[in-house]
């Protein structure tokens, strides 16, 4: 008697946790992806607008083509800069939800790179960035991607070196979708 019921609390545990291994197999299944769940984490979709494939000019002068696609499930989106003469870069932008704040990492093949943060202020993701020059001076920098009605983004670069007393454009460029 002792003998079936060991094996009977035996079996029991057994299909207990072969219970337990399947429900969480079940919901390992059934959770979203974070940075696709829009209930959870919206903000990785405010810089859907600048996703696909494009053609920047600063006037009438092609620049670049450029590709931006989202990658990693959706958690980032990475930036393709082909140049049309001068240099090429990546980029890589992505949402943190500890900080509540954009963020982009910009490398060039000369070596130069950036590290932005950022907030969308309606139809603008706007970056900034402090960066010391070569005189040792700090410069403030506000990028910004904007959003047009007709669906083209204006890259919009301003910068200060007194602390934001006086703005300078730096560089004004249309994307235009191909």
């Amino acid at each position: 008697m002792r003998a079936i019921r060991a094996i009977a609390v035996r079996g029991a545990a057994v299909l207990l946790c072969m219970t337990g291994l399947s429900l969480q197999a079940q919901t390992a299944v059934k959770a979203p992806d974070p940075c696709k769940d829009t209930q959870l984490h919206p903000e990785f979709r405010q810089l859907d607008f600048w996703i696909g494939d494009w053609t920047v000019y600063k006037d009438k002068e092609k620049l670049s083509d450029v590709t931006v696609e989202k990658i990693l499930k959706d958690c980032a989106l990475a930036e393709t800069w082909t140049a049309a003469h001068g240099s090429d870069g990546r980029g890589l932008a992505t949402y943190n939800p500890l900080y509540k704040k954009w963020e982009y990492f910009w490398v060039a093949d000369r070596g130069y790179t950036s590290h932005f943060t950022g907030q969308l202020l309606r139809d603008e993701m706007q970056f900034v960035i402090e960066q010391p020059t070569p005189d040792g001076k700090t410069r403030l920098r506000h990028w910004s991607l904007i959003k047009l009605p007709d669906g083209r983004v204006r890259e919009l670069s301003v910068g200060s070196l007194d602390n934001g007393q006086h703005w300078s454009t730096e560089y004004d460029f249309m994307w235009i979708r191909k």
